[in-house]
């Protein structure tokens, strides 16, 4: 044998024995910590993600239409989330193409984070059957910005909205119960 195999193995015995005495965690376990880490780059990967697309135009796209040049706002929580996700973890989690189907895709919360997703019906009248009340979604940014592709202004832009405001906004972790 030669000397590097025979350093190999007797490196490769003493962490075998370790581990089985509980001693030392092989590398590939996660830690708590590791784990703490990864959701916090998840979460700032999201807020640089939303903001690189600041300026994009807005267009209405249906569903599996989602382009990369123009969207609407759940293209644009689409495309987010799953660069962020992607970038960071190596796989993409990937959103549902409509306002509903991204909302039951989470976990609501009254404790919005960073990189959450926020809903809010924009208009009472305007008689949009889908998402419940909810007409609109984005991208939480803290306190009470969130960026959004806005058909009004035509574009992808830093928003602003208040939890119990006038809108009622709902937020919607959807990183976490999906492993994130």
């Amino acid at each position: 044998m030669k000397p590097s195999s025979a350093r190999r193995t007797v490196v490769g015995a003493a962490v075998a024995l370790l581990t089985a005495a509980g001693l030392a965690t092989p590398a590939s376990a996660a830690t708590d910590s590791d784990l703490t880490a990864q959701a916090s780059a998840v979460r700032n990967a999201v807020v640089n993600a939303a903001k690189s697309y600041l300026g994009l135009p807005y267009r209405y796209a249906t569903g599996w239409t989602c382009s990369r040049q123009a969207m609407d706002c759940e293209c644009f929580n689409r495309n987010v989330i799953w660069d962020a996700t992607a970038r960071v973890t190596g796989r993409g989690l990937q959103l549902n193409y409509w306002l509903q189907g991204q909302i039951n895709q989470g976990r609501r919360t009254t404790n919005p984070r960073p990189g959450d997703l926020v809903f809010w019906n924009t208009d009472p009248n305007d008689g949009i059957p889908y998402g419940g009340d909810y007409d609109h979604t984005g991208i939480y940014i803290g306190g009470t910005t969130v960026i959004d592709a806005n058909a009004v202004a035509g574009r992808v832009r830093y928003d602003t909205t208040t939890l119990g405001g006038s809108y009622r906004p709902i937020y919607v972790d959807v990183l976490t119960p999906n492993g994130y």
